[in-house]
């Protein structure tokens, strides 16, 4: 049973979808109720336009038919539509021929799915909202895992090294501190390992969140400011087209590591006391204000006491820094850590290049005498420089850098002009080897292949000079 002509119109008519056909010459032959509804469009004006009349006037659904005119081949396309372009429709044209095959125009359906995406972005915001619930719930969960997980394996979490005692007290004093949010100032000669504390720090209380380093002694003075506080389009002369943020948004709610904070210009000074007080600030040429929510740690090398008496750097920015104060010791200062350390920096190189490399008793005995002025990062750089010389297994003291040489030979004879006699140099000489292994945490078979002694010969001279592990009997190897 065929439909009439007047049934068919009745029910494109009645169509939620717009229905549009153009005849093979251009001509709009018939639009519905609701095409003129979706795109606003009366339909007066529509009959009163060909094809091409809305072309000329960049009308999109008239760009898509007239395409189909070109490659007669069917085409979907997602258009925006209304007055303010808020309305998204899907037009299909379909491409018209008669029995012989010849064109005939085409037929057009358009459908409104605003509505429907908005419903897809709501469900997918619900979605996603319920996700970083979940998510947060995962990372709180994580967070205390891993802090669990850092006090009990410690050195090789976090890749710390020393003696127990150091190793204990960075991390008794991290954990207090990550339990609040207070400023923090790090002093320390160059390469102690202070951003090594401040990571740490950021290990235990905010792994989750950004860690931002920037070396204020590093980048010149015009370009710091841009760094730390970012900058809008156009705001100088090269500024990017798109602006950029600084490290006090980058940040977020993570961790600002200001290193070398003595190097920082006075001018600057005094915007970064504003920010660290009123957690505010502007990016450079901005007008709208954001809030600053990192946590700042700060690290100098410097005296920033001596500097404020010589007004190169403000009074009450370091008072506001200096809340938490944290003094790292150099490395001569703490000689129960230089063993430990260099056995860690060699067992990483030997663990990256899959070799076995050992120091040598000399080796290390050197090690022991060095004050090292440069601390951890000097002696990272000798180690690697002995491994990559030295052609054996053990490393010797021959490719140490004659300044480490020269200044331990005059060390000896130094001593040498002491009213000692023989056997006390000797002895003192034992005593003082010996408890620089234990304080290694050598075993007693250790410390005797080392020495190529006897075990009971070290059991006996360790009972001989009364020394012992704090809290470990020694004699247990």
């Amino acid at each position: 049973m065929s439909l009439s002509t007047e049934i068919m119109r009745m029910m494109l008519d009645h169509s939620y979808d717009g229905i549009t056909y153009t005849d093979e010459n251009g001509i709009i032959q018939y639009v519905n109720k609701s095409y003129s509804e979706i795109t606003g469009l009366s339909q007066e004006f529509i009959f009163s336009n060909t094809l091409y009349d809305l072309l000329a006037k960049d009308y999109p659904i008239a760009t898509l038919f007239h395409k189909i005119f070109e490659d007669k081949s069917p085409c979907s396309e997602v258009i925006n539509y209304g007055r303010d372009h808020q309305n998204e429709i899907l037009v299909t044209g379909i491409p018209v021929f008669d029995e012989a095959g010849i064109f005939r125009g085409v037929f057009g359906n358009i459908r409104d799915i605003t509505d429907l995406n908005n419903l897809k972005s709501e469900i997918h915001t619900i979605h996603h909202e319920y996700k970083q619930a979940l998510d947060n719930q995962k990372q709180i969960t994580s967070a205390l895992l891993k802090k669990l997980s850092a006090l009990t394996t410690k050195e090789t979490d976090f890749q710390l090294s020393g003696s127990e005692k150091t190793i204990q007290w960075l991390f008794e004093l991290s954990e207090r501190i990550s339990s609040v949010d207070s400023t923090i100032l790090i002093t320390g000669e160059s390469g102690v390992g202070k951003d090594v504390f401040a990571k740490l720090v950021h290990h235990i209380g905010r792994p989750d969140k950004p860690f931002v380093k920037i070396s204020c002694g590093a980048i010149p003075e015009s370009l710091l400011e841009s760094e730390l506080f970012g900058y809008e389009p156009g705001s100088f002369t090269g500024a990017g087209k798109h602006g950029k943020p600084g490290i006090f948004e980058l940040a977020e709610d993570g961790i600002v590591f200001l290193d070398e904070i003595g190097e920082m210009p006075l001018m600057l000074q005094v915007k970064l006391l504003t920010v660290l007080q009123d957690r505010k600030f502007f990016r450079i040429g901005g007008v709208k204000e954001k809030m600053m929510r990192a946590r700042v740690i700060a690290a100098t090398n410097k005296d920033l006491m001596h500097l404020v008496e010589r007004r190169e750097f403000r009074n009450d920015l370091y008072y506001r820094l200096n809340v938490i104060p944290v003094h790292i010791p150099p490395l001569r200062e703490r000689k129960e850590d230089i063993l430990p350390i260099a056995l860690h920096l060699l067992n990483k190189i030997n663990a990256k290049n899959q070799t076995e490399k050992r120091f040598s008793w000399d080796l290390e005995r050197y090690f022991m005498q060095y004050p090292w002025p440069g601390n951890i990062r000097e002696l990272n750089n000798i180690i690697e420089r002995i491994y990559v010389l030295s052609p054996e297994n053990k490393l010797s003291s021959r490719y140490l850098p004659s300044e480490i040489l020269s200044y331990c030979s005059q060390q000896v004879q130094i001593s040498l002009t002491d009213d000692v006699t023989l056997k006390k140099r000797i002895e003192a000489y034992e005593k003082d080897i010996l408890s620089q292994m234990i304080k290694s945490n050598l075993t007693i078979n250790e410390i005797a292949e080392k020495l190529d002694v006897s075990s009971s010969t070290i059991v006996r001279k360790i009972q001989k000079y009364n020394l012992q592990r704090k809290g470990v009997n020694i004699l247990e190897g």
